[in-house]
């Protein structure tokens, strides 16, 4: 996509503080932070907000502002750490724009193999003497170009502390991972594999995209080529014949095929989480926290192209903003048999609707532990007094729907996080307390996936090459 290109959809610039249009891609992630650090501003949101508002830009600039303000977010604690060792004073007590400043420093000089360490070094001495106090850019040139010395010789360490005890050296995807985490995920998982999650997490992750429509393999072959034409990258799924994923991607909603609906984006682990209800035709869905609506698509989707369609599904979600955002992409995608409504699922079940699922979809607000991938920031907003909190909610949420399902319908329970708080033992609650039967999974998903235990699978990135993703199955007896 060229300037020009850009440059014509309406989009408005990034402005600086001094309302000049941001031109340089450091300088447009250095505002980002800065905003993001007062807002607190959701960081996909944030990324996302940030390219359009550089449509200006070239592919690769907007490339390289997406990695790197994604990467600061995602290993703020690690580069927190490493300014208190090479300081030694706490973070806080910077100017904030030196705060930043040094993060995206660091990160650029660790993690960006492509940027010289001296360039990182030079613009951050740049940026400090164009937006934060001046007389700085000596103390950000001077911490930098020390971090660059032993990053060449190979020393730098990084150190988390563990409450009250010392500063200990740990492998960098721990240093990037709050600490009760790590030992959360050590407790439930075993240190070896604790470790890889973690790594994995850390991963730069691809496009997950679906397939729409069952295409046969004239219009599979004939959309595919025509995205590989377009620059991209185009990787089959591992686990779902319709699934594929996507690399060197710009803007999405300019590819081959999206504005027709021939294709959406979707994760694996979702996929299967659909896979895993059984539709056959004819059966009437219900999706009671359904934003931003790719279960919803797909259910709605395979109920059109199974033989004989019919059925239908019902989203709903909380705001108004959240059900628009299902509406349009309904439209996109074509499905005239989704109805949407705003609706609390907390809220008593309507008289009239009770026992109207064949089909209950239940993928309820949680931690969100297994999208780190995509949201880099989650893991900073989530807690063990956060999980207790939403195991509650989610609690509450699956007391009220299960009213919607009729005698003998199937109730899928999924969450996109690695939490046995809100998994594996909400799985136990719904069987003791709400009296559905656990039901097999493996008639429904792919032969041999690992980690399948009866009516519950657990995803993991590591394993599965998903998002850490959890699914249980049940039914509500006659």
């Amino acid at each position: 996509m060229s300037r020009e290109q850009a440059a014509g959809d309406g989009k408005k610039p990034e402005k600086t503080a001094q309302g000049r249009a941001v031109t340089d891609e450091r300088e447009a992630v250095l505002i980002a932070l800065l905003s993001y650090e007062k807002k607190q501003t959701f960081s996909n949101v944030l990324v996302k907000k940030t390219l359009d508002a550089c449509g200006h830009m070239t592919d690769t600039e907007r490339a390289f502002i997406k990695r790197l303000l994604e990467g600061v977010i995602e290993r703020r604690q690690e580069l927190d750490d490493l300014i208190r060792q090479y300081t030694g004073r706490s973070v806080s007590r910077l100017h904030p724009v030196v705060r930043q400043i040094l993060r995206m420093g660091i990160y650029q000089i660790l993690y960006m193999d492509a940027v010289p360490a001296s360039a990182a070094c030079n613009e951050a001495v740049l940026a400090a003497k164009r937006h934060g106090p001046a007389r700085l850019s000596g103390f950000v040139n001077g911490v930098l170009r020390n971090i660059a010395r032993d990053a060449e010789k190979g020393t730098v360490r990084r150190d988390v502390r563990d409450g009250d005890a010392e500063s200990r050296p740990v492998p960098e995807f721990r240093a990037a991972m709050p600490e009760w985490l790590a030992q959360m995920w050590t407790q439930q998982l075993g240190a070896a594999e604790a470790d890889r999650l973690m790594a994995a997490l850390m991963e730069i992750r691809p496009v997950s995209i679906r397939l729409c429509g069952a295409p046969d393999e004239t219009e599979r072959e004939n959309l595919l080529s025509s995205l590989r034409e377009a620059g991209v990258l185009v990787e089959k799924g591992r686990w779902h014949p319709d699934h594929y994923t996507l690399r060197r991607t710009a803007d999405l909603r300019r590819l081959p095929g999206f504005s027709e609906g021939r294709w959406t984006v979707q994760d694996e682990s979702s996929m299967l989480a659909v896979e895993a209800a059984g539709l056959r035709g004819g059966e009437t869905v219900y999706d009671v926290c359904a934003a931003p609506g790719g279960k919803s698509f797909f259910a709605a989707d395979r109920l059109q192209t199974l033989p004989g369609g019919g059925g239908s599904v019902h989203a709903f979600d909380l705001t108004r903003r959240k059900t628009d955002r299902i509406r349009e992409g309904a439209r996109r995608l074509r499905l005239p048999n989704i109805a949407v409504a705003e609706r609390d699922a907390r809220i008593p079940v309507p008289a009239e609707e009770e026992g109207a699922a064949d089909v209950l979809l239940c993928d309820l607000p949680c931690s969100g532990l297994g999208v780190m991938g995509k949201k880099r920031d989650i893991k900073y907003r989530a807690s063990r007094e956060g999980i207790r909190s939403l195991r509650n909610l989610q609690r509450e949420i699956l007391t009220n729907a299960v009213r919607y399902l009729k005698k003998g319908g199937v109730l899928l329970y999924s969450t996109c996080t690695i939490s046995r708080a809100e998994n594996e033992d909400n799985a136990a609650w719904i069987e003791k307390e709400l009296g559905l039967v656990p039901e097999d999974l493996s008639p429904y998903l792919p032969e041999g996936i690992p980690g399948l235990r009866g009516a519950t699978l657990q995803l993991l990135p590591h394993v599965h090459g998903t998002d850490g993703f959890f699914i249980a199955r049940f039914r509500r007896e006659e």
